[in-house]
Order: C-alpha cells, then structure tokens, then sequence
C-alpha cells in the first residue's frame, strides 16, 4: 500500500518566492524541560543533529522556533529539549551496507513551494523544486523502488523506502530510468525532469515521510 493521499499542489507551483534564510532565536531552556545547548557545525542538518542526540527533528524545530522555511547555518547555537544525550559517532552515520543516513537534494533547482505551504486550498506536504528539461533526478538516498506509476494528484510518481521508517517521494518527472523492485544508491539517476504540464515553468514534488507522516524536508537535505 503506497499510503499518500494526494499532495497540496500538482508539480508544476504557484509563483515562484525567494528561497531566504532567516536569522533563527536561541530559546532558553524552561525549568520542566532539561536542555543542551549544540553548535551547528558545517553541513550539518536537522536530522543529524536529531541523531546525535536521539531525538526528533521537527522537535528541535518547534523549541527553537525554526520556521518550515528556514535553512539553519554553520555557527548558530540550538537548544536540544530533553537533555544531554549521548552523542553518535560519526563512523554510525553510515548504514552497515556502507551508504550514507543524510539525504541529498533530489534535483538542483530553486525552490517554488515551501512544506506546510498553503497551495490551491491545501498545506503542502512536502517541497516544490524548479526543473529544466532533462535534468536528473536523483536518489536522495539509498532505497529500494516500493512504487513507480501515476498516483491521483500527484502525477508521475516513485517512491523510495529506506527500511528504517523513512521514504522519498518524487513526482512530476518525464521518463523514469528505474523499475519496481530496484535498489537503488544514493545519487542514482531515476527519472529526467521535464515539462509535462505544457506551462513555462515545472517543477519536482518531492517529499519526506516517517511512517507515513510527512516531514519538513529542509531539515533532511544536505
């Protein structure tokens, strides 16, 4: 069962905003929630932080009041809720296949519908990234292919499952180069972007689920 109801906005977005990055606060822990303080280091995400300290992403988020449209930086200072944790090495970043746990963006492009977005009367649930014709799409991860097909409201369609609750979802693409069934390494090729909404601009859907549940995938992306 893919388990995906129908996405707030088709691929092809609304007009297109500036991608910004806004200063974020630092919030001071409260007397009833223990708290660490951690320094962003370089390329350094929400969701490896979240793993340092074993803790949720969206969690740090909602303490530190990071808006869905915010990428964090090199330097800023957090507050992880719920106290010291123990730290994971950075050898565990690896998955014992040898690929990596971060996720990459699927495609190089500007950002043209931000997560929780409001889109033809609905939140989106996940990003809209501006496409070329021909463009690769790409793994975000390493997965195996769990759907490939049309799905309604969401238009040409692959799924990614990486076997630890986690799935990618790509739509809008033109030609897929993948099957059912497929493993596939993070940076694979799976499909060519291209127009296939007949406007002048398109773009890729792309979403990041836990257990279903749609995530903010700024706080994944490398």
């Amino acid at each position: 069962m893919v388990g995906l109801s129908a996405c707030a906005s088709a691929p092809t977005t609304p007009q297109a905003r500036q991608d910004t990055v806004a200063a974020l606060p630092v919030v001071s822990p409260s007397s009833s929630l223990p708290a660490t303080t951690h320094t962003v280091a370089a390329g350094e995400t929400l969701w490896r932080i979240a793993r340092m300290y074993q803790t949720d992403p969206e969690e740090i988020a909602r303490f530190n009041k990071i808006q869905d449209s915010t990428i964090i930086s090199a330097g800023q200072r957090l507050v992880i809720p719920g106290g010291q944790r123990k730290k994971i090495t950075p050898a565990s970043n690896f998955t014992a296949g040898g690929g990596t746990e971060d996720f990459i963006w699927p495609i190089k492009g500007h950002i043209t519908a931000y997560f929780r977005q409001k889109t033809r009367g609905a939140n989106n649930k996940g990003i809209d990234i501006s496409t070329r014709d021909t463009q690769n799409i790409m793994a975000s991860r390493d997965g195996r292919v769990v759907f490939i097909g049309k799905l309604t409201g969401y238009g040409q369609t692959i799924i990614l499952d990486h076997k630890d609750g986690l799935r990618t979802v790509y739509c809008g693409y033109a030609t897929s180069s993948v099957k059912l069934g497929d493993e596939v390494k993070q940076g694979t090729v799976l499909a060519k972007a291209g127009n296939v909404s007949g406007k002048d601009t398109d773009s890729l859907h792309f979403e990041i689920r836990r257990k279903h549940r749609p995530q903010n995938p700024l706080f994944y992306l490398d």
